[in-house]
């Protein structure tokens, strides 16, 4: 009971302190900075949003760059080729990554472990050669470039705030969920689905649900992506970024509910810094990777939330 009351105060003080810190970056670093830091907001909803999947519901997926593909380019496109609103226009990549998740996962929870996982990567290599071949309408290899955001949001610094206000709707509304009914059945799901099973449980029904929600976080990040970049091509949501995802998640701690965001952070730093000094970052981030392995299993928020639970039974 005590490690569970320590590790929500530590989850709670970490909120509070990382609210007030993203209110007030801006005063302090240029734009270089905001706009990495907008980049680690961005992954980090995708991150969270793959890891309700992952962490919570025990369904590991290799393909969430399909659903974040959907978001950015039907955000994308709408913002492209019609005049509809901007904000109707963010609010329909999620709703469309959603909506088509509805179908692929109706396929993909139907199968277990390894089977899943490659299901899940053959609609995501179903999905990006879609994009890439359709030059009508996406733009192929091409991209979509010139993508509109209003003049409120325009600049890096107002674009900033505005994500930072969406990441931190969307984290919220993670943690209710996990912390709610249905979050608690998915993680009995995930350690015991056969036990689920024979309480009458809906478990198919319940891996769709967070198959689904997964998929719309993932868009909302894909909506933002594309508004802050302003173009979007194959190249952005080809399989890497489904590594990218599920490193991070890793990295952070998957059973923890910040560690995607901590992942990110350091997924991003190690990818912009350390690549600045040797080309080889990624032999870095690998070695990095092995030594949570081995060592910290539970990954950066794991390490942290042990190293503050020893400190507390030391005092």
């Amino acid at each position: 009971m005590q490690t569970a009351e320590s590790h929500t105060l530590l989850v709670r003080i970490s909120i509070a302190a990382a609210v007030v810190t993203a209110f007030l970056l801006p005063l302090w670093l240029h734009a270089g900075w905001i706009s990495l830091i907008t980049e680690m907001l961005i992954l980090s909803i995708a991150a969270c949003g793959y890891n309700l999947m992952m962490g919570y519901g025990g369904m590991v997926s290799f393909g969430p760059a399909g659903q974040y593909a959907l978001g950015a380019y039907t955000t994308g496109v709408l913002l492209v080729k019609t005049n509809i609103p901007f904000a109707l226009a963010m609010t329909a990549g999620p709703v469309c990554a959603a909506l088509l998740s509805i179908v692929i996962g109706w396929f993909c929870v139907r199968r277990t472990e390894v089977y899943f996982s490659l299901l899940t990567l053959a609609f995501a290599q179903i999905v990006y050669t879609v994009i890439q071949k359709w030059y009508g309408f996406t733009g192929g290899d091409d991209g979509l470039v010139g993508i509109r955001v209003p003049e409120i949001l325009s600049g890096i610094d107002k674009y900033y705030f505005f994500t930072v206000l969406v990441a931190l709707f969307c984290l919220f509304v993670m943690w209710k969920m996990i912390n709610s009914p249905f979050g608690k059945m998915i993680q009995g799901i995930r350690e015991n689905p056969r036990r689920a099973e024979f309480i009458s449980l809906n478990v198919k029904r319940y891996q769709l649900g967070i198959f689904v929600t997964s998929a719309f976080f993932l868009g909302v990040a894909g909506s933002l992506y594309s508004g802050f970049n302003g173009s979007i091509f194959p190249a952005n949501i080809d399989v890497a970024k489904s590594t990218d995802i599920i490193v991070v998640c890793l990295m952070g701690g998957m059973h923890h509910f910040l560690g995607p965001v901590l992942g990110s952070i350091a997924y991003i730093l190690i990818n912009k810094i350390i690549a600045n000094y040797t080309q080889y970052w990624a032999l870095v981030l690998g070695i990095i990777i092995i030594g949570l392995v081995l060592y910290a299993q539970g990954g950066i928020a794991g390490f942290i939330s042990e190293r503050y639970s020893a400190l507390r039974r030391e005092a």
